[in-house]
Parts: C-alpha cells; sequence; structure tokens
C-alpha cells in the first residue's frame, strides 16, 4: 500500500500543523498497517434523477446546484477496528489514539475510491449531515433510503453511527466539486475555522 496520502491524513487528524517527528510518522504508518489489517469496508448506494425531497432544502439544494442527479451512499469499516482502539486505550493510550486517527483517514479514503467506481470522476465530494449547518439527524433519512443495517450500520438516537468508522452522506453526480469553507452557511461563527480545523476532517 502506499502510505503517502493515508499518512498526511491521518496527521491531520492528529493535529499535526508542522513537520510531524520521526517517531510520530513511524507510528503512523504502524497504525495504518494495522487500521488496513482490521477494516472490513463494505457500502451500499441508491442513485436518484430527482433528489428526495429533504434534499430540497438548505444546504443540499446549494451542494447539488447544477448536478443531473445525486446518490446517497452510506459505508462502514467494521467494527473491528474500534474493539481494537477500546483495548489499547487502557494497554498503549498513545498507539490507541494513532490508531483511531488511521481509521478515520482510511474509511475517507475507501470510501472516496468506492465512490470513483460507482459513479465515476463527473461527481462531487460526499456532503455528510452535520457538515455546513446541515442537521445530523438527517442521517435517519439516508438510512431510510439506503438500509445500511444490511452492511452492519445503526442508527443511534443522536444521529451518529455505529460501528463509529461509518459514514452515511450525498453525492452529486454529472458535475465536479470539491470540498471548500467557501458558501458554507456555517462559515462565519464556524469553530472549527477558528480552531484552524476545517468540520470534514472531523465526523468520523
Amino acid at each position: 500500500m502506499n502510505y503517502s496520502d493515508l499518512r498526511a491524513a491521518a496527521c491531520r487528524y492528529l493535529g499535526c500543523r508542522d513537520a510531524p517527528a520521526p517517531q510520530m510518522l513511524s507510528m503512523v504508518d504502524d497504525g495504518i498497517a494495522e487500521a488496513d489489517r482490521l477494516s472490513r469496508f463494505r457500502a451500499v448506494a441508491r442513485t436518484y434523477t430527482v433528489p428526495p425531497a429533504f434534499l430540497g432544502r438548505e444546504p443540499y439544494a446549494s451542494f447539488l446546484a447544477g448536478c443531473s442527479g445525486c446518490a446517497l451512499v452510506a459505508m462502514t469499516l467494521g467494527a473491528e477496528g474500534e474493539r481494537r482502539v477500546r483495548a489499547l486505550m487502557t494497554l498503549d493510550p498513545a498507539r490507541a489514539v494513532v490508531l483511531d486517527a488511521c481509521l478515520s483517514a482510511l474509511i475517507e479514503r475507501e470510501g472516496d475510491a468506492w465512490e470513483e467506481r460507482q459513479f465515476g470522476s463527473e461527481r462531487t465530494y460526499r456532503f455528510c449531515p452535520g457538515y455546513g449547518g446541515s442537521d445530523v439527524m438527517d442521517n435517519r433519512l439516508i438510512f431510510e433510503a439506503v438500509r445500511p443495517e444490511r452492511i452492519g450500520m445503526q442508527l443511534l438516537p443522536s444521529g451518529m453511527m455505529a460501528p463509529q468508522k461509518s459514514m452515511a452522506g450525498i453525492v452529486g453526480l454529472g458535475r465536479r466539486g470539491q470540498k471548500t469553507c467557501s458558501g458554507c452557511m456555517a462559515a462565519e461563527g464556524c469553530r472549527f475555522r477558528r480552531e484552524g480545523r476545517i468540520c470534514w476532517e472531523n465526523n468520523c
């Protein structure tokens, strides 16, 4: 496996703003290898030419502007990595934190690769409920549509998901789109921007 992109993403999740020390990079590389070994990536999707009604609300309507269709997606790495992180928290907390960051980076990478295979390159990024001022409880509408229980996912009363390394979101089809804070409804008062972070790196 080429670790370069995963290493950079994991370091961001760990809050590294400067060049990480060699010891940290070694821990991250070990964490990526363990995350890859423990992961059981699975995903489901449903595509639409006419978006479901809830996507007519903001910020979804603006996100999908110019798209010819959309897809609701759900994906998970399974529970094995999560169980390993919990076990490590009592044995080696530093290693647990690094593994958790590597799992977060891995599900993003695996999800992007799966979407590329499913939908091609003419697509937006994955917009998950909770981004840009949207309501995390909208995850229930995605669950109702794609039924990710069949790949082992569960929706919690809070709107969050189990296993923890799972995602549900919306992908616009027919045009390309990159993640950006520009035009976000929540940008002005965004706590992530105040802290020098971005919201989509803090939802796994």
